[in-house]
């Protein structure tokens, strides 16, 4: 079973138009967390996506990044500062 949902058919839509009014005409930065063979099955239809990704792609500079995410960061310090207070109780 995937770990992320189909977009509704009109988030996909609105997104694919956005995107193709930009095309050739602005620069445009998208993150995502779907790797881009997993975009079909992200938003539901494998023509909407493939055409996304025609014209995000042609051109672009694709930056992959591995490793902790940034936004949880101060959530697995405070993990972490939480562990340490049980563990140092416990004895």
């Amino acid at each position: 079973m995937s770990t992320h949902h189909a977009w509704p058919g009109d988030g996909a839509s609105a997104l694919f138009k956005v995107i193709n009014q930009r095309y050739l005409k602005s620069s445009t930065i998208l993150t995502t967390n779907v790797g881009i063979a997993d975009w079909a099955g992200a938003f539901g239809d494998a023509t909407v996506a493939a055409a996304m990704l025609d014209r995000l792609l042609h051109r672009a500079a694709v930056v992959g990044i591995d490793g902790p995410s940034y936004r949880l960061r101060s959530h697995q310090s405070h993990s972490d500062n939480l562990r340490k207070g049980v563990t140092g109780r416990a004895g």
